[in-house]
């Protein structure tokens, strides 16, 4: 076996050999604040429990959410409702900044 790989399929040579992340399954604790919708506290959990530097563990959290068709579309809908209700406030102020205006301009005695 002279034209044999010394290295195993699904594995990563780094030094020591170890499990490219892709393929394990995430921990409990990022998977739940992943499922919560809190995406950065996943990243933040994993780096700290896996001593990981942030571009691994993001790209360990958008394997998983790949992997699940059903965990991205609830993620998007989360990200979307947060735009609309920042846009709804962004609205809200805007229109009350404007009342403003007009009655210092038009409406205030002098």
């Amino acid at each position: 076996m002279a034209n044999a790989s010394p290295h195993r399929a699904g594995l990563q040579y780094c030094g020591a050999m170890r499990a490219d992340p892709r393929y394990k399954t995430l921990p409990a604790e990022p998977a739940t604040l992943l499922n919560e919708g809190r995406v950065h506290e996943a990243v933040k959990s994993l780096r700290e429990s896996h001593n990981l530097g942030a571009r691994e563990a993001r790209r360990w959290i958008d394997s998983y959410i790949n992997d699940d068709p059903m965990l991205r579309v609830q993620l998007e809908t989360q990200q979307r409702s947060r735009r609309r209700r920042y846009f709804f406030w962004f609205l809200v102020i805007d229109i009350l900044l404007t009342a403003g205006i007009i009655y210092y301009l038009f409406y205030l005695p002098r």
